[in-house]
C-alpha cells in the first residue's frame, strides 16, 4: 500500500464533482447544493482537495452554482442518463478547452460522499500508471467505481462508444478496463448521503 504521507500530487490535476443527478431518494432536490458544515456539498469537496481546476456535471441551477463562483457542465444526453453521461460531458468539456487541460490527469467524485478520505486524490492520481490504467478506491469493503482518477483524452471516445450502446452501467463501463484498485480500508469515509434520513444523521 502506498504511503498517502509522502505521496506528492501532480503541479496540474483537475477535480470533477459529478452533481448532475435528480436526488430523487432526496424529493429532487439538487444534493450539490445542499449545505454540508455551512457551505454548499460542491463548495465543501472543492475546498477539502482544493483542486488547481475544477469542472461540475450538473443539469440545473445553472445560476445558483454561478452565484458561488462555479460553472457547470451540463449532460449532452437527454433524460439524465446517470453518472457516466456526466463523466463523458466532463471530459469533452475538457478536451475542448485551450488551456492544456486535456493532458491534466482528472479525478472524478460524487457530490454527496462529504467525508471522503483527504488524501483521496494524491493515492488515486499517484496510482496512475501510464494513460492506459484508470485508478479506482476501493473501501475496504467495496470497490467505489464512481471515486476514480483517469487521463480525460485517453477514455473520452471509449466512454461515449459505451454510451451509445445504450449502456449505463458504471461498473460495465469498469469491467474491461486496466484498473488500479486503491484501498482504504475505511467504509465510514465512502458513506453517501442519499435520503432525508441520510443527511438528518449527517
Amino acid at each position: 500500500m502506498l504511503n498517502s504521507s509522502s505521496l506528492v500530487p501532480p503541479s496540474d490535476w483537475q477535480l470533477l464533482i459529478l452533481a448532475g443527478g435528480r436526488g430523487e431518494r432526496m424529493g429532487g432536490v439538487d444534493k450539490g447544493l445542499l449545505a454540508f458544515q455551512g457551505r454548499p456539498m460542491v463548495c465543501h469537496l472543492r475546498d477539502r482537495f482544493a483542486p488547481p481546476r475544477l469542472r461540475i456535471s450538473a443539469n440545473r441551477h445553472d445560476e445558483d452554482y454561478a452565484r458561488l463562483g462555479l460553472g457547470t457542465v451540463p449532460d449532452h444526453r437527454d433524460s439524465f442518463c446517470g453518472p457516466l453521461a456526466g463523466l463523458e460531458s466532463l471530459l469533452a468539456a475538457t478536451m475542448a478547452a485551450d488551456d492544456g487541460a486535456a493532458t491534466v490527469p482528472a479525478v472524478l467524485i460524487p457530490c454527496d460522499m462529504p467525508w471522503l478520505p483527504a488524501d483521496l486524490s494524491a493515492r488515486l492520481l499517484a496510482a496512475l500508471s501510464g494513460e492506459d490504467t484508470i485508478a479506482v478506491a476501493h473501501d475496504g469493503e467495496r470497490l467505489q467505481p464512481l471515486c476514480m482518477a483517469l487521463h480525460p483524452a485517453r477514455w473520452r471516445d471509449d466512454l461515449g462508444r459505451y454510451l451509445d450502446q445504450g449502456r449505463r452501467s458504471v461498473f460495465g463501463w469498469l469491467d474491461d478496463k486496466p484498473l488500479q484498485v486503491c484501498t482504504w480500508d475505511d467504509p465510514a469515509a465512502f458513506r453517501n448521503l442519499n435520503t432525508p434520513e441520510d443527511w438528518g444523521s449527517a
